[in-house]
């Protein structure tokens, strides 16, 4: 079995539903990925390990996102916030409340109280919450962890 599927064509149906998206929202005003950008300090690793070595997350595996527009199975609308999950890294929002993006499924918050730091879902998997801490402790104080929120 090949590792990457060969995709399918779309149908007509399809083709006509994603150029009326196109046709509808403006898939040319760029704002939102400057938004997305705002605060940026540092990127996440590419790889994070388990215990054994082994690739918990890899970030390589969007890199597909890359692909300026969406192919044609693809909802256009879907591909763009897709393109928007995948800047990732550490950013501060405002004084005191920072934010780790795609380490995993959640984006992680992380507030800054006098004594210790709020974190705001901890991720999936341990190998993800450990790389988001390791990325925020490398760049911010090395406060200990007071309280945990799961939303």
């Amino acid at each position: 079995m090949p590792d990457e599927a060969q995709p399918n064509t779309a149908t007509s149906y399809t083709r006509k539903v994603h150029e009326q998206i196109y046709n509808y929202l403006n898939f040319k005003d760029k704002q939102d990925f400057e938004d997305a950008q705002k605060g940026f300090i540092a990127p996440l690793e590419t790889k994070s390990l388990n215990d054994k070595g082994e690739v918990a997350w890899n970030l390589d595996k969007i890199k597909f996102l890359d692909q300026a527009s969406a192919p044609e199975t693809v909802n256009p609308s879907l591909w763009r916030n897709g393109q928007l999950q995948a800047i990732t890294g550490l950013f501060k929002v405002v004084d005191g409340v920072y934010q780790v993006r795609g380490q995993g499924l959640a984006t992680t918050i992380l507030i800054e109280g006098k004594t210790g730091v709020v974190v705001c879902d901890t991720q999936s998997t341990i190998e993800s919450a450990k790389a988001v801490m390791e990325l925020y402790y490398k760049h911010r104080p090395n406060k200990p962890v007071s309280a945990i929120i799961i939303s």
